[in-house]
C-alpha cells in the first residue's frame, strides 16, 4: 500500500493579491465616473422638462392676463408652477418692459438652468439674488459687469475686502465675480467666501488652493452645494498690473 503524499496548499502571492486590488480600484473608478455622469444626464433632463413645462404656463398666463405672474406661486390661477422633486425655482419678471419679460431659473444641487420669454432652457442661471443688494459699493450690485465704472481699493498690509449684504438669507450654489479685467490682468490672494450670519464663512474659492486666474470680461463663476447665503466677501491683494484692488461686479444665484 502505498500513502498518498499531500499536496502542498499554494496561496496568492503579494504581487497577485496587488494586481487584484489594482483591478478593482480601476472598475470602481470607472463606475463612479459612469454613474456621475448618468445622475448629471438626469438631472438635465429634468430641469429642461420642468422649464418648458413651466415656461409654456408663464405664457399663458400672460395671453389670460395681459401679463406674467408676478410670482410662482400666482401663476396658473394661484396654483403656481409644477416642479419635480428636487427642483427649486427662482424668478423674475418685468411686466414695465415692452415686450413684457420674464425668467425663471430651476436648480438642482449644483446644477442649475434658466429659460426666459425668448429662449430654450439653457446651462446657467438668469436670476440674479444679490442684483441691487447693499454693498461697499452700489458698483458691484448694479448689474453693469463692463470694465468701467469699477470700485478700487488701495493696498492694505495684507489682503483686503469688499461685502455684498443681502435683505434675507438665499438659497444660492453659484457665485459670479468680475475684476478689473480690460488688461488681462491677474489678481493675487483672491479668495471668495459666503455667510448666513456675517460671522461663520464658506470658502467657495481660494487662489491659495486653486491657483490664480486671468480676468476675463465673463467674470469668474463659482459654483459650490446649494446653502443659506446672505453675506458675500472678496478678497484681493493687488495684481500683476499694480498694488491696487479693482472689483466690478459680484452676483449669485
Amino acid at each position: 500500500m502505498y500513502k498518498n503524499k499531500k499536496q502542498p496548499l499554494r496561496g496568492f502571492t503579494i504581487v497577485e493579491l496587488l494586481i487584484v486590488i489594482v483591478v478593482i480600484g480601476i472598475l470602481a473608478a470607472i463606475t463612479i465616473v459612469a454613474y456621475n455622469g448618468i445622475q448629471q444626464r438626469a438631472k438635465t433632463t429634468t430641469l429642461t422638462a420642468d422649464l418648458r413645462s413651466a415656461a409654456n404656463q408663464l405664457k399663458i398666463d400672460q395671453v389670460n392676463n395681459n401679463a406674467y405672474p408676478a410670482t410662482i406661486t400666482a401663476a396658473n390661477s394661484g396654483s403656481g408652477l409644477k416642479s419635480s422633486p428636487g427642483t427649486t425655482y427662482r424668478y423674475s419678471v418685468d411686466n414695465t418692459a415692452n415686450p413684457q419679460t420674464f425668467c425663471l431659473s430651476a436648480t438642482e444641487g449644483t446644477v442649475f438652468y434658466s429659460v426666459t420669454q425668448a429662449s430654450a432652457p439653457t446651462e446657467g442661471s438668469c436670476v440674479n439674488v444679490a442684483a441691487g443688494a447693499p454693498a461697499t459699493s452700489a458698483i458691484l450690485t448694479d448689474g453693469n459687469t463692463s470694465s468701467n465704472p469699477y470700485y478700487g481699493m488701495s493696498p492694505g498690509a495684507g489682503p483686503v475686502s469688499v461685502m455684498v449684504s443681502m435683505a434675507a438669507a438665499q438659497d444660492v450654489s453659484n457665485i459670479k465675480v468680475w475684476h478689473y479685467y480690460a488688461d488681462g490682468r491677474t489678481y493675487y490672494a483672491t479668495k471668495t467666501e459666503v455667510s448666513d450670519d456675517g460671522t461663520n464663512w464658506f470658502t467657495v474659492y481660494d487662489s491659495a488652493v486653486s491657483g490664480t486666474y486671468q480676468e476675463t470680461a465673463s467674470g469668474k463663476s463659482f459654483s459650490f452645494p446649494q446653502r443659506k447665503v446672505r453675506y458675500i466677501r472678496d478678497w484681493l491683494n493687488g495684481s500683476t498690473s499694480n498694488t491696487s484692488n479693482h472689483w466690478v461686479e459680484i452676483q449669485a444665484y
